[in-house]
């Protein structure tokens, strides 16, 4: 049975790929995780390879057909025998639903495929049937739902449940071309099971009597772009179903594994890593979203998606120096999602360390508590006048007033009104999130004149965030950053630091 503060993991279709990645980085962060596989010799000789690079002391095989309910229900009777709870499901299992020619895969991958805007014509590159795709949505999709059906009894079990489901970039509703099925997984208000199936059993009968073009259908890879589609919508439907769950959707990216025939961009230890990070996750983070790889630090941190070359020519230019326009619409994108995740992260995520710590801070001599800002939180960034004039208010600054302003940005974000009410167009969360972190820098100094408390923007520096486009170095970034930890007793507090300076909020 489950050992105190043991955490125990499943992780479906894990003998090779993304999965045997998942697993290699679970074991290696402590948590007891159960590699499956449909073939039981294939997920033996896993354990095996285990052995020769990771903990194999934390893992064990169960074979498992996820497109097989016996099986499901041997592999939970497992669980509940051995462990008696389950912390984290990772529904990797998937097939593509389609016969793909290897060496036009190598061609397209060497011509840019997985990069951004590099057209691809998979019809020359793989044939689909029928079968195939019945088989898909049987596995992605339904396979999917099985397993987290039945093991949700086991994960509310849980104190800190999470599910991860492995989706992929194809599977975005952009992709579908058929407006009433875009149109039913895209109402997060009305998503359901039956709806979601609904759209899969109309195409797959459209399929079988050759309709996908007329009826507008996605033309190649169909079948596995619907399954992830449907997969994405039943990850929002668990997460409304379930608020105590943490259930998100991700997309590994494009993987060198068996099914890209090893012709991806990445490595199956870079896939996985994000995969893992998900579901090793604090408590509190946001439920019910689709990550890319490549986003998961932004979707966390600026609430974009950015693109790495256009990042770097702005870099080239002098981005990060005085007097540099940047026109930041054409290097990013963002979504009502990236920044909800954006608010939560930088905002609430400083808040609740803040006021959970704050009982051990208050039995030092010398308590410090330093924010990491950005410039970009300035007020000047805000053209909304009532915006600005809360924030700046210091004398009635309240949480709940930082709250209003946060809580107008994002209702006015989802109704796509941004421009129209005078909030920022671009960076618009991450300007938002960081001007409210000054805020509370300044109302908690207020309130708590015993603690020395100050945020900084350590400035451009060289990160994953920027893709190393910064001009100052890590150390030269923290510098800033641990000289405000160090600061003697009845040093300023409320402030905000650009680098070692006090700068106007």
């Amino acid at each position: 049975m489950a050992e105190s503060g043991k955490r125990y993991a499943v992780v479906t279709g894990s003998n090779k790929g993304v999965g045997f990645g998942i697993v290699r980085q679970l074991a290696s962060n402590g948590v007891m995780t159960v590699l499956t596989a449909r073939d039981e010799k294939k997920g033996i000789e896993a354990v095996e390879k285990l052995k020769e690079c990771g903990p194999s002391d934390l893992v064990v095989f169960h074979q498992l057909d996820v497109t097989d309910s016996s099986s499901i229900a041997s592999l939970a009777d497992f669980v509940t025998i051995q462990f008696g709870k389950l912390d984290i499901l990772v529904n990797n299992a998937g097939v593509n639903g389609t016969i793909m020619d290897p060496e036009a895969l190598r061609a397209a991958a060497a011509a840019g495929l997985g990069k951004k805007d590099v057209e691809v014509k998979w019809s020359e590159m793989l044939t689909q049937t029928y079968e195939f795709a019945e088989e898909c949505i049987k596995t992605n999709y339904y396979g999917t739902k099985k397993m987290t059906k039945t093991f949700l009894p086991l994960l509310q079990l849980s104190d800190s449940p999470r599910v991860v489901n492995t989706s992929s970039g194809r599977g975005r509703l952009k992709l579908i071309p058929n407006e009433w099925a875009k149109g039913v997984l895209n109402d997060a208000d009305k998503l359901t099971e039956e709806r979601t199936e609904e759209v899969l059993n109309e195409f797959l009968r459209d399929f079988k009597e050759d309709m996908l073009e007329t009826k507008c259908w996605p033309p190649a890879l169909s079948a596995y772009i619907l399954s992830k589609a449907a997969l994405n919508a039943y990850t929002r439907i668990v997460a409304n179903k379930y608020p105590n769950l943490c259930v998100n959707c991700i997309c590994p990216g494009f993987v060198k594994t068996d099914m890209t025939f090893n012709a991806g961009i990445f490595t199956v230890d870079e896939a996985a890593e994000n995969v893992m990070r998900l579901a090793v996750f604090p408590s509190g983070i946001p439920s019910g979203l689709f990550f890319f790889s490549q986003e998961v630090n932004n979707a966390g941190v600026s609430g974009t998606i950015v693109d790495p070359e256009s990042m770097r020519a702005a870099a080239a230019a002098g981005i990060g120096k005085d007097g540099v326009g940047v026109n930041w619409s054409e290097i990013m994108t963002q979504t009502y999602e990236l920044a909800e995740v954006c608010v939560k992260t930088n905002y609430y995520g400083a808040k609740k360390m803040t006021k959970a710590l704050l009982p051990l801070l208050q039995l030092s001599d010398s308590p410090r508590v330093v924010s990491l800002s950005s410039s970009m939180g300035s007020l000047k960034h805000i053209p909304n006048e009532w915006a600005k004039g809360m924030l700046s208010d210091a004398e009635k600054l309240t949480e709940q007033r930082i709250d209003d302003v946060l809580n107008e940005f994002l209702k006015d974000f989802k109704e796509d009104i941004l421009e129209t009410k005078g909030w920022p167009t671009s960076l618009s969360a991450y300007i938002l999130s960081k001007a409210a972190v000054n805020a509370f820098t300044r109302m908690m100094a207020n309130k708590y004149p015993n603690i020395c408390i100050n945020s900084v923007d350590p400035g451009f520096v060289k990160t994953d965030m920027n893709f190393n486009t910064g001009m100052l170095t890590i150390d030269e970034g923290a510098e800033s950053v641990v000289r405000l930890t160090m600061v003697p007793n009845g040093s300023p507090s409320g402030l905000y630091f650009y680098l070692q300076q006090v700068s106007p909020f």
